[in-house]
């Protein structure tokens, strides 16, 4: 019976989650012309949605709106949108477009190292650049499979690949995240994604709870830190703590943060 009551409170909190979505930036938009179609790279999310939905096949189109919802509340949004663009640029259409993107963010930045927006999106670019690398590996081998069911159940590629490539670019995703902070060290978003992808590919998990609530304490208001937390102690069967951090960040997130 409690068992049942945990999970209807899990699906009535996520429906609420949902529902209470508030989709605010802190950052002013960049704007950067794309070589494909006529997407433009910004953070404003109304630009971003309007054209995934004019372009609903262009990974770019998808990548540029998990950025700009990545600063947002609407975290676990832009994990979708993440996981969207992993599986275009997947396609053989668009197997150059990570290498392409990762040149234009370095370009941009030998221009302008202040370019902390850029320097975000590349951090990211280099995450999706290894896990791209480790598909196009497991087909190959023919143990490719799609089967992320949550935020943190994607491959562990750095802690079980050998390939230097796939471990180089996650290394240098990190590395960006951490130049990021080293210019701002009250970077909320860059202190976030950190901890996440300490969290899902390193197993760094107390160096990743350590960056969130970190991040709360900078700002107790955020309900990012809290999704994160509760979406890993729910991997980890702790249901009740998970439920609490999850419940936080609907409350926040209700009261307009």
């Amino acid at each position: 019976m409690m068992k049942k009551i945990i999970i209807i409170s899990y699906l009535l909190l996520i429906s609420h989650f949902l529902l209470y979505a508030n989709a605010q930036t802190n950052e002013e938009p960049i704007q950067l012309d794309a070589k494909q179609e006529d997407i433009s790279l910004t953070d404003n999310i109304a630009i971003a949605k309007a054209q995934v939905e004019r372009y609903p096949d262009n990974p770019e189109a998808h990548f540029n709106l998990a950025i700009a919802l990545s600063r947002t509340s609407l975290v676990e949004e832009a994990i979708k949108e993440l996981s969207r663009t992993k599986k275009l640029i997947r396609k053989p259409e668009n197997k150059d477009l990570i290498d392409k993107k990762i040149t234009e963010f370095q370009d941009f930045l030998k221009n302008d190292p202040s370019a902390t927006n850029v320097r975000y999106r590349l951090a990211f670019a280099y995450y999706l650049k290894s896990y791209f690398l480790v598909k196009e590996q497991k087909k190959a081998e023919k143990k490719d499979k799609d089967n992320q069911a949550s935020v943190f159940d994607s491959d562990k590629l750095y802690i079980e690949t050998k390939d230097p490539a796939i471990k180089k670019n996650l290394e240098l995703s990190i590395q960006n995240f951490k130049e990021l902070l080293e210019t701002n060290p009250r970077d909320i978003w860059a202190k976030v994604y950190l901890a996440f992808i300490l969290a899902e590919q390193f197993n760094d998990i107390e160096q990743a709870k350590r960056l969130w609530h970190e991040a709360l304490k900078q700002d107790p208001k955020n309900p990012a830190p809290h999704f994160f937390i509760g979406e890993l102690h729910i991997k980890e069967g702790d249901l009740k703590e998970g439920f609490i951090e999850l419940a936080q960040a609907l409350l926040l997130r209700s009261q307009g943060y």
